[in-house]
C-alpha cells in the first residue's frame, strides 16, 4: 500500500523536527519519529528512508567515459586530460561506494531501530494487554459490583418507599392525635371553665347555705327564746288565773267563760308550742341535710324561712292572745259611790 502524502509529510517534518533539536546532529531513531508523528510503524521506516537519502544526496557533475565520436577531437589535448577525466570519474565512483556503504549502514540502522521499535511495540502491547485484561476483570468486577449495586438500588427504593409510606401513615397518624389532642385540651379546658364555674356557683351555694343556716340558727335561738318567755308569761297567766279564781265567786262565775276560754287558749298554746318546737326539730334536721345535700338546699331553707315566718306569726298571735287574756283577767276597778264604798 502507497504511503499517503499526508501521512509521509508529517512523519518528514517530525523527522526534522527531532534532527534540528539534537546536538549531535545525529538521525533521530525510528521509534522517536514514531512516537513524534504518531504514525504506523512501517510507514515511519518507510518514509525515513526516504528522508535519510535526500539528507545524504549530494550533486554530483556527471562523468563518463568519452564518446568514441570525441576520441580524434579531444587526441590533440592531451593524454593528461584524459587521466584528470579518469581520475575524476574514479573518485566520482568512490564517492558512490561511499554513500553506497553510508545507505547500507543507515539501512541496516533502520532495520535495527525498526526491530527494536518493533520489540518496544511488542512490550507496549503486551503490556496493553495485561492492562486490557485487568481492565476488563475490573470492568467485570464493576459490572457485577453495579449489577450488585442495582439491586441494592431497588431494595433500597423499595425501602424508601415503604418508608415513605410509614411515613405518610405515622404523619396521618400523628395529625389524627394531634387532632384528637387539641379536641380533648378544647374539652379539657371547657370542662375546667365548667368544673371552675360550677365550684364557684357551689362556693356562692355553700356560703349562701352556711348563712341561711346560720340565719335559721339565729331564729331557731330567738323562738326558743320567745318559747321560754311565752312559757313564763304561762306561768304567770296561771298564778294570776289562780289567784283571780280564789278572790271571788262571782268572778269565778262570771269568768268562768273566760277560764274556759283561757284553758283552750292554753292548749291551743300548748299545742302551738309544740307544733313550734317540732318545726325547730324539723328546721334543724333541714339546716343538716341542706349541709350534706346542696341540690335540696335552697328550696328547703325557702320553706324553712316560710315556716319560721309562720312561726313568727303564730308566736305574734299567740302574744296577742295572752295580752288579750291577761286584759281580760285583770280586776275592773270597783265604781265609787257616794258612800265611798264598792259594790259587789
Amino acid at each position: 500500500m502507497a504511503l499517503s502524502q499526508d501521512i509521509k509529510e508529517r512523519i518528514f517534518a517530525a523527522a526534522d523536527a527531532l534532527h534540528a533539536a539534537s546536538e549531535t546532529g545525529e538521525f533521530p531513531s525510528v521509534e522517536a519519529v514514531r512516537q513524534e508523528s504518531r504514525a504506523g510503524m512501517n510507514n515511519v521506516v518507510e518514509a525515513m528512508k526516504e528522508w535519510r537519502q535526500n539528507q545524504r544526496k549530494q550533486v554530483q557533475a556527471v562523468r563518463e567515459p568519452l564518446p568514441v565520436e570525441l576520441h580524434g577531437v579531444v587526441q590533440s589535448m592531451g593524454q593528461s586530460l584524459w587521466e584528470t577525466a579518469q581520475q575524476l570519474a574514479n573518485e566520482s565512483l568512490d564517492a558512490a561506494k561511499v554513500a553506497f556503504e553510508t545507505e547500507k549502514s543507515d539501512l541496516i540502522q533502520l532495520s535495527a531501530e525498526q526491530s527494536e521499535a518493533f520489540e518496544a511495540q511488542a512490550a507496549e502491547l503486551e503490556a496493553a494487554q495485561v492492562r486490557i485484561a485487568e481492565l476488563e476483570r475490573q470492568v467485570m468486577a464493576a459490572a457485577a459490583a453495579a449489577q450488585a449495586t442495582a439491586q441494592e438500588l431497588d431494595e433500597t427504593r423499595r425501602a424508601r418507599l415503604a418508608a415513605e409510606q410509614d411515613a405518610a401513615l405515622a404523619k396521618q397518624r400523628a395529625e389524627e392525635i394531634e387532632r384528637r389532642a387539641a379536641e380533648l385540651r378544647a374539652e379539657l379546658d371547657h370542662a375546667h371553665a365548667e368544673a371552675e364555674t360550677a365550684a364557684a356557683q357551689a362556693k356562692a351555694t355553700a356560703d349562701s347555705l352556711r348563712a341561711d343556716a346560720d340565719r335559721l340558727r339565729t331564729e331557731r335561738d330567738k323562738a326558743q327564746q320567745r318559747q321560754e318567755l311565752a312559757e313564763a308569761e304561762g306561768v304567770k297567766l296561771a298564778a294570776s288565773l289562780a289567784a283571780a279564781q280564789g278572790e271571788t265567786a262571782k268572778a269565778q262565775a262570771a269568768l268562768a267563760g273566760v277560764t274556759a276560754k283561757a284553758e283552750a287558749a292554753e292548749q291551743a298554746h300548748a299545742d302551738q308550742r309544740k307544733r313550734a318546737a317540732e318545726e325547730v326539730h324539723r328546721s334543724a334536721e333541714r339546716m343538716t341535710k341542706a349541709e350534706t345535700e346542696r341540690d335540696k338546699a335552697r328550696s328547703e331553707a325557702a320553706t324553712a324561712r316560710e315556716e319560721a315566718a309562720a312561726l313568727r306569726g303564730e308566736l305574734e298571735a299567740t302574744k296577742t292572745q295572752n295580752a288579750g287574756l291577761l286584759a281580760a283577767l285583770k280586776p275592773s276597778p270597783a265604781p265609787k259611790g257616794k258612800g265611798g264604798t264598792a259594790k259587789d
